[in-house]
């Protein structure tokens, strides 16, 4: 057997890149929810597989024009007392890096378990302290960028930020502003008008900023990373089963809701495999808990643009016996139930988020939790640098805080719907990725 191919990838030191004009100085008060994200970056990598002239340069020159209606972006945070957090637009401007990969985007294998090229050599990470001063997490870029061409002339785009600023619908407008710059679309005002503070938008209920709070406080795990695909064969098999059980009563069953029951399964089953008395594991009647998160601008009646932090949990329990050993139909209707509560956040849709917590989920450890978030609606997709949008949309999370999965493919991909797992610990993937191999 041949070793695996080992591809470098040249770096430029990082550079701060600021608005390209001067923009307002002030401080914008933070709200709960960008409070309870601090600190937690993200990572989005888009693949491009048809090439743009000198994208490193013309991307890093479109980002400075992009400070400057999302001049926030280019500040850093800040505390007052007492606990009061707030972004300071200091315009000391975001980390930029521009790379080189001794291979073509085919030779990397990105989506290989092991890939030539991991994710995290297509990305700049806040890890080590380099983009931390004497003053701490304050001191640091809100954003870092990465920009690696390819020998066959595509290029990734890997995007760091800190979810403190915006969450995953902000950032991809903040993106898309990036793309209709480079493209010479306009110049002033972008397509979609930013705002980072809107005072009319009510606080996210307790209950669901705590859940936040919990999540983002965990410990860092290694859970390794790796891009799965749930084959559309398994996907719609399960959904005309669905409609098949209600006899046509209630005949939608999304990929999504598929999606998430299918894994939670698989996940449940994997991490019990290497136990020497399965059935007595498979009986227990200790929760497991899944989290997801969706999107409550529309509840909120936010205005158009506002990038900050503004999403709920929708949230699931049952036994570890119920998720593994269960019908996937049932975990199907669980995760429905759970996506019905989203639309009431604001109103009742919280309570059960609170119940939970302080009953069957208080002190129940981070393993048992599988946290899912979904990439397909916000924006990634559609983000385009000059030669249309990404082949591929990839994730990753720095800090590994909760078993989670991020879906990131197209959801009309024919092959099937893609996410980045980082779900199991090592001694788990085996058993896991076997699982998914029964998904036909």
């Amino acid at each position: 057997m041949s070793s695996p191919l080992v591809v470098g990838v040249t770096k430029s030191f990082p550079s701060l890149v600021g608005p390209a004009v001067a923009t307002p100085a002030s401080s914008l008060l933070l709200t709960a929810m960008d409070a309870a994200m601090a600190s937690l970056p993200m990572a989005a990598l888009f693949v491009f597989d048809r090439p743009i002239d000198q994208p490193a340069k013309r991307i890093r020159t479109a980002l400075s024009r992009a400070l400057v209606p999302y001049y926030p972006i280019a500040g850093r945070v800040a505390s007052t007392p007492p606990d009061h957090h707030t972004i300071s637009c200091t315009g000391e401007g975001v980390a930029f890096v521009a790379a080189r990969a001794g291979c073509t985007l085919h030779d990397a294998r990105l989506t290989d378990r092991s890939p030539a090229i991991p994710v995290d050599e297509l990305t700049v990470t806040y890890a080590g302290g380099q983009y931390t001063n004497n003053k701490g997490p304050a001191g640091r870029p809100f954003l870092l960028m990465q920009v690696t061409e390819f020998s066959c002339g595509g290029f990734v785009v890997g995007v760091t930020w800190d979810h403190v600023v915006a969450d995953g619908v902000g950032m991809a407008e903040f993106l898309q502003t990036i793309g209709e710059s480079v493209r010479g679309v306009s110049s002033s005002p972008p397509s979609a008008v930013p705002v980072r503070l809107d005072t009319r938008l009510p606080d996210l209920p307790p209950p669901i900023t705590s859940l936040a709070n919990s999540l983002v406080n965990s410990a860092h795990n290694e859970f390794p990373c790796s891009y799965i695909t749930l084959p559309m064969t398994f996907v719609n098999r399960i959904k005309a089963e669905y409609r098949e059980r209600l006899n046509g009563e209630q005949p939608y069953c999304s990929s999504f809701e598929v999606f998430v029951a299918a894994i939670w399964k698989c996940r449940a089953r994997a991490t019990i495999s290497d136990s020497a008395d399965h059935h007595q594991q498979q009986d227990d009647s200790s929760p497991v808990a899944l989290a997801f998160t969706a999107n409550v601008r529309k509840q909120a009646d936010a205005k158009d643009g506002y990038y900050g932090n503004l999403f709920t949990f929708g949230l699931a329990v049952a036994t570890r016996g119920e998720v593994a050993d269960g019908d996937i139909l049932d975990l199907v209707n669980l995760v429905k139930d759970a996506k019905a509560r989203v639309p009431y956040t604001f109103m009742d849709g919280a309570a059960y988020v609170g119940a939970e917590m302080g009953g069957r989920l208080r002190d129940l450890p981070v393993y048992d939790v599988l946290y899912v978030t979904s990439w397909w609606n916000l924006g990634f997709d559609e983000i385009d640098f000059g030669a249309g949008g990404p082949a591929r949309v990839m994730g990753n999370m720095e800090r590994r805080i909760v078993p989670a999965c991020i879906l990131c493919g197209r959801k009309d991909k024919a092959d099937g719907v893609a996410a980045m797992a980082m779900c199991v610990r090592k001694e788990h993937e085996e058993a896991f990725y076997a699982e998914l191999r029964r998904l036909k």
